[in-house]
């Protein structure tokens, strides 16, 4: 190579080296398009005028993340959470010191499911400002749901340090709790318990400590994430959060914030709202749902029931009030009752799924099995392959002794959830009933790979063991 050529390489190099210095240097956010996001459609004349004016003071001032901010905490606190997102990204990038944009942003992930982006955005929230100790639960749960236990308990650790009060104890201790049980630290856990108050704890506090406590008789059940289970989600103050319910307009809105209101155990507080609400638009069916539901919150049944009842009398054809009176039914022993909205249900919507599942639900408990099994075969050609209804129609089969369409669902169920531990157990119950006896072997020592301490896996070894089907474990 000449000389010339040498210097021409090296230039070339030197170039490529400071772009490359100039390209990483960059802050991402500055490829974000800053472009005022376009206001989602909707029929609410009220919400449409309130998104109109914020979106022009965003637009009038586009450097500010100020008014960025105030137009997605509006999509945020009006269901439009796509929207929100964006905007808050764009507030972000506007002012990156201010938590409170990817503090918001991370809560608006975790509520459309995208629970990785939300952790990665808290922890941009908790870096601008470590003193805020909601940061740290909402992460802290998000990595439990995500399976990241050793992560959590290190947050929560985290956490213990900042300066709190007494109304963020319960949620930081039922934490620690459940990401030690995660662990496998069961003593930890079970200590950890001593702390939770003796009362009034939320259904899901109930539901962790009574999973902590059956470990002291060796029956191991899993924790469900807070996004899984049916009890109300845990709730702590959060000024931050809270200040978004400001920008709420419309029936759309306020309907969110009532539910909101509900869900966060505040049923009384949205009681108010929800009359409000009723009177403003009296035909809108949802709103005598979201009425008998925080009744329902504050234990006040006979009125729910009364609601609904005057409700399913006002609007012809709303399939939602029947089922949802139905299920209030069930709560209060009116078994009859509740049969007959499930199929009321059924009349006006044939393609609705829950109520399948709820008049089965209840036809078992019943002891009526046949009309359980032809309510569950009837739901398997609307819905999508679902391994509980297999596996619910595997055990109504099994006990008729119809064991060759017992082993079908129970197989059938354990190809869509391969790692139902009681789907495996029951398959080999079955399976012995048939004189199968190495396909039963090979089920239950699958069951108990699984879950060896599920009590429908013990109680499938004693059987088989009890019938001398198996030879002792």
């Amino acid at each position: 190579m000449s000389a010339k050529q040498q210097l021409y390489a090296c230039i070339c190099s030197v170039v490529a080296l400071v772009a490359l210095l100039v390209s990483c240097g960059k802050d991402p956010a500055s490829k974000l398009d800053l472009s005022v996001v376009s206001i989602p459609a909707t029929d609410d004349a009220d919400l449409r005028r309130f998104l109109a004016r914020l979106d022009s003071q965003a637009k009038a001032d586009p450097s500010s993340a100020t008014n960025r901010g105030r137009l997605a905490m509006a999509y945020d606190a009006n269901g439009f959470s796509e929207a929100a997102v964006a905007t808050y990204a764009q507030a972000a990038s506007l002012d990156p010191r201010e938590m409170r944009w990817p503090y918001l942003q991370a809560l608006a992930n975790s509520q459309q499911g995208n629970i990785e982006s939300a952790v990665q955005l808290m922890e941009q929230a908790i870096r601008l400002d470590p003193t805020y100790l909601p940061s740290y639960l909402a992460k802290g749960y998000w990595l439990l749901d995500l399976g990241r236990h050793q992560e959590a308990c290190e947050n929560f650790r985290t956490s213990e340090t900042v300066k709190s009060t007494s109304q963020f104890k319960l949620p930081l201790v039922l934490g620690l709790i459940q990401c030690h049980f995660e662990l496998g630290d069961d003593e930890q856990a079970r200590q950890l318990l001593a702390e939770l108050p003796n009362s009034d704890l939320p259904p899901y506090a109930l539901q962790v400590r009574d999973r902590v406590l059956r470990t002291r008789q060796n029956e191991r059940v899993e924790i469900p994430m807070l996004n899984q289970t049916n009890s109300k989600p845990l709730s702590w103050s959060d000024p931050v959060a809270g200040a978004v319910v400001e920008f709420t307009r419309g029936l759309s809105g306020e309907s969110l914030l009532a539910q909101k209101l509900i869900d966060g155990s505040r049923a009384a507080d949205g009681l108010p709202l929800i009359r409000s609400l009723r009177s403003q638009y009296p035909a809108e069916a949802h709103l005598l749902e979201l009425h008998s539901a925080a009744l329902v919150e504050l234990d006040r049944h006979a009125e729910a029931i009364e609601v609904l009842e005057t409700g399913i009398g006002e609007f012809k054809g709303e399939h939602l009030l029947h089922f949802n009176l139905g299920l209030l039914y069930v709560t209060a022993q009116r078994t009859d009752e509740a049969l007959r909205q499930f199929d009321r249900t059924l009349a006006i919507e044939p393609s609705f799924v829950q109520a399948y599942d709820a008049k089965a639900t209840l036809l078992i408990n019943q002891n009526a099995n046949q009309a359980a099994r032809e309510t569950l075969e009837a739901s398997l050609k609307l819905r999508s392959p679902d391994a509980e209804t297999h596996y619910l129609l595997g055990v109504l089969f099994g006990g008729e002794g119809e064991w060759l369409q017992s082993i079908d669902h129970f197989t059938q169920a354990i190809e869509l959830r391969p790692d139902s531990a009681s789907a495996h157990a029951s398959l080999a119950l079955s399976l012995s009933e048939m004189g199968r006896i190495e396909d039963a072997f090979a089920a239950i020592q699958s069951a108990r790979k699984l879950a060896p301490n599920d009590p429908t896996v013990q109680r499938a070894v004693e059987t088989l063991v009890a019938n001398d089907v198996l030879e002792a474990f």
